[in-house]
């Protein structure tokens, strides 16, 4: 009887994958008579997520195409589309980093552009990635985010998915009756749409951890039908390993192995790496008790699967990710919240100490899984040292620079003191003699002189205290405390301090700088310690170029670096110019990463330019680059007036 089912089972599925096929050629075909640029990328998006599960590698040279023409004609609404299809590519091969990195920009956008739907579908790729990385809570938050905005556009063609989806994380965190309550939910919408499959799978692995084995048969029975049709070859993979594992809890070796074979088969030819973990799982244990060869092999084959998904570059790599963005977000979170992220962190480390842990007790060697665990944690504790000593070196970096700026400030009012005093004593002394000679007039000139003189001591004493107190106010660490603040001052207050910095640490520079404010733009609502360091470092940053580029000794070459603001609608811009040498295409993209840096090692720690572009976000800003390589390079930071 079961292999009558399986016959008949087959002939369907050939027909339903062959009506599957019919529907990405007709995408195909759209595509070949795509006239709009526009329209071949949103085309492509929907082809990618069609086909992604089926055949990823040709998805992927597909989204690569898409996303360098999104890019080339400056379409950021296809770009966002084509980067989240590709992250749930990355999902699919076990690269959640990377997955969570190219999805987490489309959130802005989306509300920046208002678009519902790249809204929802955001949130879906970054529920369903955290959730296949372990990190439950995270998913929970990003799917209970999609299923409110999807009520709020009242979009029921989505309703059973993010029931769905949010049943899949309960399920993740056991918490079954949730599980079950959500995929009740779900029913009441239709099942011929998309993801019908997946629904059934899931409902079949609740029921099968419920111990509702016949329920369980049922729905994984369902399911290969559907993910058949569906072609999502993933999620049938999966279902394979559900079924051979419940084959195997029923005391069905023969079904077990069967069914295991058929998902490895997929998960192989595919590149699924969680899916061939855990059939070679399955596949280890069911030949335990009377194949000890065969077990042997799939344990190897197991441990080898589990090391290429949880390596430790993955696990480094999701880790900086994560650092990136409490990072970005440390301005908004108080102290709570903050050590709210600490807590996360740990409880990852913890995750991937038991992943270890698990994965070394199968070779039954203690000694070697304590080392293993040490060695990660004198890892993870050697980067979080590095990345604390390298902030404080570009805070000590920074303030360096002031120093030396205000230094050369209050060194023109002390020397007029300085001078003025020397010429009252001088004039005293004339006035002694005068006065013995009883030549009155010449007294009183004398006197009126040193009354004129101490005036300017006055006057040029209150100027430097002036100095002083804005200096170090600029220069103290930030209340994080918005003020209304006068933009163009502070750009040349800095202007002149990064200037005068560079000139006390090296006598032999010198640069032509131009300024041009617009004096209309009034107060802006900033933190003016933190804006004023953005600044600075730019500003230093240019000086650094124009100077690099004259020691090469081009031809009339006039280092120059040019200062601007300008007021557009409700946001003011400031520009930052030089003719230096300009950034390399090829790491472009990369300067604004933490620890990237073009200067030779020792003079620079590439935190700079990061800590730049979390403050004007911070703002509610942004800051980009415009480069020409050999001819200079102009960062453009736009900030919201109020």
């Amino acid at each position: 009887m079961r292999i009558l089912f399986l016959i008949s089972y087959f002939f369907l599925v050939n027909l339903q994958v062959n009506s599957q096929e019919r529907s990405v050629d007709s995408l195909r075909k759209l595509l070949s008579s795509a006239t709009e640029d526009t329209t071949r990328i949103m085309l492509l998006s929907e082809f990618i997520d069609r086909y992604y599960l089926y055949n990823p590698d040709s998805s992927f040279k597909l989204a690569k195409e898409a996303l360098a023409l999104a890019q080339r004609i400056n379409y950021p609404r296809g770009e966002a589309y084509i980067r989240r299809s590709m992250s749930n590519l990355l999902r699919s091969m076990g690269d959640y980093s990377t997955a969570v990195f190219l999805v987490v920009p489309n959130i802005k956008l989306a509300e920046a552009i208002d678009d519902p739907d790249l809204l929802q579908r955001s949130y879906g790729t970054l529920a369903s990635t955290y959730r296949d990385g372990g990190n439950y809570s995270e998913a929970l938050q990003y799917s209970l985010k999609g299923t409110l905005t999807n009520e709020r556009f009242d979009n029921c063609n989505l309703c059973a998915v993010w029931n769905v989806i949010t049943a899949s994380i309960y399920y993740g965190m056991n918490k079954l009756d949730s599980a079950l309550l959500y995929l009740k939910r779900s029913f009441q919408y239709d099942y011929k749409k998309p993801f019908a499959g997946w629904s059934y799978l899931i409902n079949g692995m609740v029921h099968a951890k419920l111990d509702n084995f016949d329920s369980a048969f049922h729905y994984f029975r369902l399911s290969f039908r559907v993910l058949e049709e569906e072609l999502n070859l993933k999620d049938l993979a999966g279902a394979y390993f559900n079924m051979a594992t419940l084959y195997h809890r029923t005391g069905n070796a023969d079904s077990a192995i069967y069914f295991a074979h058929e998902g490895a088969k997929i998960a192989q030819k595919n590149s699924y790496p969680m899916e061939a973990m855990n059939v070679y799982q399955v596949l280890a244990q069911v030949y335990e008790k009377n194949n000890a060869d065969s077990a042997l092999r799939y344990y190897k084959l197991f441990i080898v699967a589990k090391d290429s998904l949880f390596s430790q570059e993955k696990v480094k790599a999701l880790l900086v990710h994560r650092f990136n963005e409490e990072f970005r977000e440390q301005e908004k979170l108080n102290t709570k919240m903050h050590h709210h992220n600490q807590i996360k962190i740990l409880v990852l480390l913890g995750t991937l100490a038991i992943f270890l842990v698990a994965a070394l007790f199968l070779y039954r060697n203690n000694r070697q899984k304590q080392k293993a665990k040490l060695k990660i944690e004198h890892a993870y504790e050697t980067l979080k040292n590095t990345q604390a000593q390298l902030i404080q070196s570009e805070k000590m970096a920074s303030l360096g620079e002031l120093t030396a700026g205000i230094a050369h400030e209050i060194q023109n009012p002390l020397n007029f003191v300085n001078n003025f005093s020397d010429v009252n004593s001088e004039l005293a002394d004339e006035l002694q003699q005068e006065a013995d000679n009883g030549n009155l007039d010449e007294v009183k000139a004398i006197a009126k002189d040193i009354r004129e003189n101490e005036q300017k001591i006055n006057h040029h004493g209150k100027r430097a205290d002036a100095i002083v107190k804005g200096m170090l106010q600029h220069s103290r660490s930030s209340t994080g405390i918005k003020e209304q603040t006068n933009i163009n001052a502070l750009v040349e207050e800095y202007l002149r301090l990064a200037y005068h910095g560079l000139r006390a640490k090296d006598k032999l520079f010198d640069a032509t700088t131009k300024t041009d404010f617009d004096e209309t733009i009034g107060n802006v609502n900033i933190i003016p310690q933190d804006i004023g360091r953005v600044i600075l470092n730019l500003i230093t940053n240019a000086f650094y170029a124009v100077a690099e580029k004259r020691k090469q000794q081009p031809e009339n070459y006039v280092p120059t670096v040019s200062v601007s603001t300008k007021k557009i609608n409700d946001k003011v811009e400031i520009k930052v110019k030089d003719n230096g040498n300009g950034i390399s295409q090829k790491v472009l993209d990369k300067i604004f990463q933490p620890f990237f840096t073009t200067k030779p090692t020792g003079q620079g720690t590439g935190l700079g330019l990061s800590l730049s572009y979390d403050i004007v976000k911070a703002h509610g800003g942004e800051i980009k680059v415009d480069t020409n390589e050999g001819q200079g390079s102009e960062f453009i930071i736009q900030l919201p007036i109020n």
